[in-house]
């Protein structure tokens, strides 16, 4: 039944259609070469979308109120869970009040998160995704200190975004035995009616953004010292004179240490401070590290524990 539902569908829009099919430009043969061999399971799903998209941009279809999504996402299997990192950069460097993020979803159900701010403006956190989730483009606007920052926005697809039976409709065209405006005009309806639904994915706006790595001992004596080495390089090679902000924390989110320098010209900065000796048992302590290189911006958590030996001053020993 399905099968047959583009073949109605371009029949209803020839009947309603108020475009004169005389007039409508020709698809190019390329084009339909493109489709016809993914019609013949040739070549990938991108194929077909590519082609959509090249006649959207020669205004032969339209993708109504289309979002360019950063990055798409495929739902995960049943009972598992990913996460979808969500990161920026406000302009107000130095102003860390909290960030409130608002994603709306393709249902429009919206979820807002609080997230903290670093000095340098960057803000990071992970938004869930489950088999359960909608599909479609989800927006996230952010709002920090008074202002909205732009939109950002990804999307969700399960494992193919094209319906099944579409190959054999789509067929009927490559075949000749329906026109380049009926095509069209079936085509524009499926997307109109959201059963054929497009994200697509704007390469020049993804950011390649920076890469940073933290090297340090996962395991430190109190009283002695935790020594990081930091480095920092993107797509490019090492990263020289990225700002690098770090601040230790415990899980009670107090501020124990903070530094603040620059990469040397091999990309890293390093740093080292003396473990107080006043700890009593294991504790665990996160380094938020957040660089910029004044474009892009990435922040990273390294923890370690902190132990001291039994036997020792005002240790607690576990057996």
């Amino acid at each position: 039944m399905q099968i047959l539902l583009f073949l109605l569908v371009v029949v209803s829009m020839v009947m309603i259609t108020s475009i004169n099919s005389a007039n409508a430009e020709e698809i190019p043969n390329w084009i339909k070469s493109k489709i016809k061999l993914w019609t013949l399971d040739k070549v990938e799903d991108s194929a077909f979308v590519d082609s959509l998209v090249e006649l959207n941009k020669r205004d032969l279809i339209k993708f109504q109120k289309i979002k360019v999504a950063q990055n798409t996402y495929t739902l995960p299997k049943y009972g598992e869970t990913v996460l979808i990192k969500i990161s920026g950069r406000s302009s107000d460097v130095g102003q860390t009040s909290p960030v409130s993020l608002v994603v709306t979803r393709p249902d429009g159900i919206r979820t807002e998160y609080t997230i903290p701010v670093l000095q340098s403006g960057s803000y990071s956190t992970s938004i869930p995704l489950d088999h359960d989730s909608p599909t479609g483009t989800y927006e996230i606007i952010a709002y920090h200190a008074g202002k909205e920052m732009s939109p950002y926005y990804f999307a969700v697809q399960k494992n193919s975004i094209i319906p099944s039976w579409m190959k054999s409709s789509v067929r009927w065209w490559v075949e000749g035995k329906i026109s380049d405006s009926e095509f069209l005009s079936g085509i524009q309806y499926l997307i109109d009616k959201k059963i054929l639904v497009l994200d697509v994915v704007d390469a020049t706006k993804i950011d390649p953004g920076l890469d940073v790595s933290i090297h340090g001992q996962k395991a430190v004596r109190r009283g002695t010292t935790q020594n990081l080495d930091i480095h920092v390089e993107n797509f490019e090679g090492d990263v020289d004179g990225a700002t690098v902000f770090v601040r230790v924390e415990n899980y009670g989110e107090d501020i124990l240490e903070e530094f603040k320098g620059e990469t040397d010209s091999d990309g890293n900065y390093s740093i080292s401070w003396e473990l107080s000796t006043d700890y009593t048992d294991i504790e665990t302590f996160l380094v938020y590290v957040d660089v910029t290189d004044g474009i892009a911006s990435k922040t990273k958590v390294f923890t370690f524990e902190v132990y001291c030996l039994c036997g020792e001053s005002n240790c607690k020993c576990r057996n």
